[in-house]
């Protein structure tokens, strides 16, 4: 079953890849006055040329070169893909539309042969572009051809085979009206000429970056036994549902949280109950849902952090650890965070190594330019970037000055060599842990101790309770001084009782008599009134069992105190003021009266943090400078260059000693961690290299953003870890699925994963994310999870804590998506907002088609009149252009440019403001995001945002909004009433 579902997702890749068609790139002729009905091509070699490079591709995937060879293939036909058209843009209009490329926006296949006769392909359907295809993957996109929608649509036309190859084409011509709104051959798109030239064209599966994923997967295939992660990851019935840890158990896992990245903010109750049970379970897969705003990225920088120090403590390899996701704005969010996290000021700060920031090295592909990769870490396929730059002999003299001078300022001594400094930097991390483990056990014994108190010591004198604690809720000393001094007098009280007790007393009480034992026992009653001795039914009113109670007592107090002590000395060590939190409710406590005084820190953990937690980093990250120093020397005196398996895995360990992150897309992902092994010489008298995967190398597998990541694309990479943290939220935004439900149950039926549409294994299938037309790598994570919060239907584990928006901001996507599960801190908007923070702006008017999108002009030009209008006061208020301050969000491609144009005009640098659908903000914020709605009155049928009754885009636009979040909109289209996302959405709004 494991294996159907690799195959299954590789063809699930295979095909979305025919989606993406790059011309140039391939191989192709073109017909001009192409005639679509022609079931016969004529230029015969044209057409061979393409057969023949098909036979050439299968040839080579089996190593044979040679065409006399009798292990040779030989083909009589191609499968080939045909565009009856072209759009060419009109020069005037260049500039507008991004250049002089022609489009190709409708393909459909065909069998050709060497004769040129065309016949009716296996796969009928056509092809779309999704990159042309509403939602937009890119917003960098102009021209649309229609929606996904539209195409999903049409995939329900006709019959599933055809009698010949004029009814076959019959039924292109009428899906690409359906889905184009017009006639093939009457096609017009504004900007454009429709050019009816025919292109020919050989699909080449490297026209597209996945083309790494697909031979991991085939690699993985060859495999007798899956990787473990990737086998957990994949099986579909996970039954654990532990509960997270609570926060009092935090004190028993303390001692685990060794680093922190970041001296500036400690981490929130939520994030740290995500580490606490992250790093305590010891997970395969650990799932968090991270809701807008909830610090995603500090919580991976705590984790990243930590396992630094963890290998630095044990003394072995620097962990290799893989950020990833499937979009550039995901990987570029994770690089910033690693390059701008700060630091505590003094000799540890930065690094010890010249011409060196950040913790992350990005992994992107050969082809990405310079521009791109400016003021960032990076390293190719090919190995330019920092490691080039820094792994050579220069660069390692200069750098080992440099290091055992910053280390010589730090412990205020000259060290002759590395070894010793960095022996000195990974002893004082061990002491950082002790310190940890010493403060957890310290803080134990005092929690005995009061419980000693209020069960043994106290018992039923319960009054005074309250005497025994100080301001910051913990027992103080000096009580139990007062105590001890008052029970020594009371000893001597009694000892002279006894001793001044006449004869016939003790006689009479010696002989049980009745009178004399009630007479002693009135007196010692007196002398025991007020004091911590109590007298119980049983008590004996004896000298020798009062003093015993009394002793008893005196060695409770003197225990108590000691423990107070011990645990207050600790604190003075290490100059923390507060306590840990006993329950969450004492956590939240503090958290608010954090935000009520502007504080940083308040409590035990927090402080921990910011201050010797976030120290064992900074000497973490010293240690592993030292240790590659160390291992550069060593290294460069070996065949350095190598690419077996071994050399390369030492290459990672190296290099993850610099920086402890490596960030890549999916789609490098596999290219980037394989190596290569020599297989034998081919016919040609080559060597033949196998490509092997590093299976179970990468200690932690990070996916960032994972609700966006489609099944097909992110799974593969787990086989190439032996961890993986996989954050995300599926109610943001979906991934762009490039495969259509009707050709997603095809490839399940044939890889015989299921019987048909009705399988109950369907639907089980689509509830935990399997299905390339409908899942995420979040949902599969979360069915993979060992941890399920109490109350919640989702397994994983929830950050609630919301800090970005004002609270009547984010208080819609509460009740929208998130069942009122998030705690906004950031508070309700100040008196000095601008606007109402969450407002309606009414605009008279309706929405129009435009080129296969929609507009509203009369809306674009509210939008733009109202910016022109508040941009003296929102600059004033902000203290920089309005462009960096505002932010417009819109459903549709169409209206976004009617914007842009409309913003141009007016004088504004449209290259700065934020402007797009959702996923052009999806991981960012602005201080004030507009959403212009397009639709109007007359408008039918379901609104974008409300289609399938799902918050993600309303949700995601709304949480972009830090001060207000303002509609434009034709209110008619309003309904209070409706139960949709927009119609939550009208009961927030404070209407103009």
């Amino acid at each position: 079953m494991d294996k159907k579902w690799l195959s299954y997702w590789k063809k699930s890749l295979s095909d979305s890849l025919k989606g993406e068609i790059e011309v140039s790139k391939s191989i192709y002729f073109e017909i001009e006055n192409f005639d679509i009905s022609n079931s016969s091509l004529f230029d015969l070699k044209k057409i061979n040329n393409i057969i023949n490079a098909e036979e050439d591709r299968i040839n080579k995937k089996k190593s044979v070169s040679d065409k006399n060879s009798k292990n040779w293939v030989v083909i009589e036909a191609a499968n080939v893909l045909i565009s009856p058209m072209k759009l060419a843009p009109i020069s005037e209009h260049q500039v507008y539309l991004g250049g002089k490329k022609a489009i190709f926006p409708f393909w459909y296949r065909a069998t050709l042969n060497r004769q040129g006769e065309l016949s009716i392909p296996e796969d009928v359907f056509p092809v779309f572009q999704r990159k042309l295809l509403e939602p937009l993957i890119d917003e960098k996109t102009e021209f649309v051809f229609a929606s996904v929608e539209d195409v999903d649509n049409a995939a329900c036309i006709g019959k599933e085979s055809y009698q010949d190859y004029s009814e076959y084409i019959n039924y292109v011509r009428k899906i690409f009206q359906t889905v184009g709104r017009q006639p093939l051959e009457e096609y017009t798109y504004s900007g454009y000429k429709t050019v009816y030239n025919g292109i020919i064209l050989l699909p080449d599966e490297e026209i597209n970056a996945a083309i790494n994923i697909i031979p991991l997967y085939e690699k993985i295939l060859k495999e007798k036994e899956l990787p473990a992660l990737l086998k957990h990851f994949i099986t579909l019935n996970h039954t654990s549902e532990k509960s997270p840890f609570d926060v009092s158990e935090f004190i028993e896992l303390n001692d685990l949280h060794v680093g922190q990245m970041g001296d500036t903010f400690p981490i929130s109750i939520s994030q740290r109950k995500s580490l606490y049970t992250f790093l305590e379970s010891k997970s395969k897969i650990f799932a968090v849902n991270g809701p807008p705003g909830t610090g995603k990225t500090t919580l991976l920088q705590s984790v990243v952090a930590n396992k630094m120090v963890e290998n630095a403590i044990r003394g072995g390899s620097a962990p290799v650890i893989l950020a990833c996701s499937t979009n550039n704005q995901a990987v570029t969010n994770i690089i910033e965070s690693f390059s701008k996290s700060n630091t505590q000021e003094g000799v540890l700060k930065g690094r010890w190594l010249p011409e060196i920031d950040g913790y992350a090295t990005y992994l992107p592909s050969e082809s990405k330019d310079d521009v791109a990769l400016k003021g960032i870490n990076y390293k190719k396929p090919s190995g330019d970037g920092l490691f080039k730059r820094v792994e050579n002999k220069d660069y390692l003299e200069d750098a080992k000055k440099e290091f055992l001078q910053k280390s010589a300022g730090y412990f205020h001594m000259q060290y002759i060599n590395i070894e010793e400094v960095v022996h000195k930097l990974r002893n004082e991390i061990i002491n950082i842990q002790s310190a940890l483990k010493d403060a957890s056990c310290k803080w134990k014994n005092y929690l005995d101790a009061e419980k000693t108190f209020t069960t043994v010591y106290l018992k039923e004198n319960n009054d005074g309770v309250k005497n025994y604690y100080s301001e910051d809720d913990i027992l103080y000393e000096l009580p139990f001084d007062d105590d001890i001094s008052d029970f020594t007098k009371l000893e001597g009280r009694i000892i002279d009782y006894f001793k001044n007790e006449s004869f016939f007393r003790r006689l009479f009480c010696t002989l049980n008599l009745k009178s004399a034992i009630e007479s002693r026992a009135i007196e010692i009653r007196i002398i025991l009134r007020d004091t911590l001795i109590c007298i119980t039914p049983d008590f004996t009113f004896k000298k020798n069992s009062i003093l015993e109670l009394i002793n008893h007592k005196i060695t409770i107090a003197k225990s108590i105190k000691q423990s107070i002590n011990a645990w207050k000395s600790w604190k003075k060590q290490y100059n923390i003021k507060g306590n840990p939190p006993k329950t969450e409710k004492q956590y939240w406590d503090f958290e608010y009266l954090k935000r009520l005084h502007k504080i940083i820190s308040n409590c035990f953990y927090d402080e921990l943090d910011v201050t010797v937690r976030h120290k064992a980093f900074q000497l973490a990250l010293h240690y592993w400078e030292g240790r590659w120093l160390l291992k550069l020397e060593e290294d460069l005196q070996s065949q350095f260059d190598k690419k077996d398996i071994e050399t390369t895995k030492n290459r990672w360990q190296r290099q993850a000693m610099v920086t402890p992150c490596f960030v890549s897309t999916f789609y490098m992902a596999p290219k980037f961690f394989s190596a290569f092994r020599f297989l034998a010489k081919g016919e040609n008298g080559k060597k033949i290299y196998d490509e092997i995967p590093l299976y179970n190398f990468i200690d932690l597998l990070i996916v960032d953003e994972a609700g966006q990541v489609s099944p097909e694309v992110g799974t593969a990479t787990f086989a190439l870890a032996k961890q993986a943290i996989v954050v995300g939220d599926v109610k943001q935004i979906e991934p762009v699925w490039n495969i259509l439900e009707n050709v997603d149950i095809g490839n399940l039926k044939q890889e015989k994963l299921i019987r048909d549409y009705n399988d109950p294994v369907y639907k089980k299938m689509f509830e935990k994310g399997f299905l390339a037309s409908s899942g995420n790598i979040m949902k599969m994570a979360q069915n993979a999870s060992d941890f399920k919060e109490p109350g919640l239907n989702g397994k994983g584990i929830t950050l609630v804590e919301h800090r970005r928006c004002y609270d009547e901001i984010i208080s819609y996507c509460n009740d929208l998506a998130y069942n009122g599960q998030l705690k906004p801190l950031r508070g309700k908007a100040k008196n000095d907002v601008l606007f109402p923070p969450m407002y309606c702006i009414h605009v008279e008017g309706s929405s129009m088609p435009i080129n296969g999108s929609r507009s509203n002009p009369t809306e674009a030009k509210a939008i733009v009149d109202w910016i022109c209008t508040n941009k003296i006061k929102i600059e004033a208020k902000y203290g920089k252009k309005v462009e960096d301050s505002v932010g417009i969000i819109t459903p549709f491609v169409g209206q976004k440019n009617i914007l842009r144009d409309g913003l141009k005009h007016a004088g504004f640098d449209v290259s700065k403001i934020k402007l797009g659908t959702v996923h052009a903000l999806q991981g960012g914020e602005r201080p004030i995001i507009l959403f212009s709605m397009v639709y109007g009155k007359g408008d039918t049928g379901t609104m974008f945002f409300d289609r399938d009754n799902k918050p993600n885009m309303l949700n995601v636009a709304v949480s972009r909004a830090q001060d207000n979040f303002i509609v434009f909109a034709n209110t008619n289209i309003l309904d209070k009433t409706a139960k949709t996302p927009s119609g939550v959405l009208a009961n927030h709004l404070v209407y103009q």
